[in-house]
């Protein structure tokens, strides 16, 4: 199965930062980056492979002191 999501910054301020991509069904889902507690939240749709790969991304991003405005995910 292949993995494929372009991963987009929403909004930022001190504590948080929005991301958004869109799914394979052509819907919107949106993800929380807790910066205090380094956790991130899916806020729309549900927790599948997808979801994963693009939190992983996000994660990995932000332990190198990153917050980019555009990010791939793909497998």
């Amino acid at each position: 199965m292949a993995i494929y999501a372009e991963i987009q910054k929403l909004d930022e301020d001190s504590g948080h930062v929005r991301y958004g991509y869109i799914d394979i069904d052509g819907v919107e889902r949106t993800l929380l980056l807790d910066k205090a507690a380094e956790t991130i939240t899916l806020e729309s749709g549900s927790e599948d492979m997808l979801y994963r790969a693009v939190a992983r991304k996000i994660a990995s991003a932000w332990l190198n002191g990153l917050v980019p405005d555009h990010m791939i995910v793909q497998s």
